[in-house]
């Protein structure tokens, strides 16, 4: 019988992540290696971790979603609470690259098994059900994201 891998929160939590401050928004910024199901699991795991442990201070008044903005051509996630709009962003965003994702970016399926990923981790990340936020994905634009 094989070994499963378990992630912990504290795994999750404890990756390397840079950050730049501009103006009032600050980015945390990390890059990823892997194309494998096991390495993009634990890739979109590690973000959304570090998005839903944010959120004290990343919700402002008029917050609504946590929008998960996959981007193929750049094989980039950037996770970001916004307002119902999709205008306004909190001050924190998390922003990852997975470039040995690139290769595979006209592959149709990828942000459909991305945005399962992340259902899935959400599902179960006790964390994130403190929050009354509402996750969202889209891997074209903000006005075409759906529910997570």
């Amino acid at each position: 019988m094989p070994l499963k891998t378990c992630v912990t929160p504290d795994m999750l939590i404890n990756h390397p992540w840079q950050s730049q401050s501009a103006a009032n928004h600050t980015a945390y910024l990390s890059r990823f290696s892997g194309s494998d199901q096991p390495a993009l699991k634990q890739a979109l795991e590690t973000c959304a971790a570090k998005a839903v442990g944010l959120l004290d201070v990343n919700i402002q008044e008029d917050s609504l979603y946590l929008l998960f903005e996959w981007n193929p051509a750049r094989a980039e996630l950037v996770i970001v609470v916004t307002d119902a709009n999709k205008i306004n962003d909190g001050a924190y965003k998390v922003q990852a690259e997975l470039p040995d994702l690139q290769d595979k970016a006209a592959d149709e399926t990828l942000p459909e098994t991305i945005k399962f990923l992340l259902s899935d981790f959400l599902a179960s990340y006790s964390p994130f059900f403190s929050y009354s936020l509402v996750a969202t994905f889209h891997s074209s634009s903000r006005a075409e994201t759906s529910l997570l």
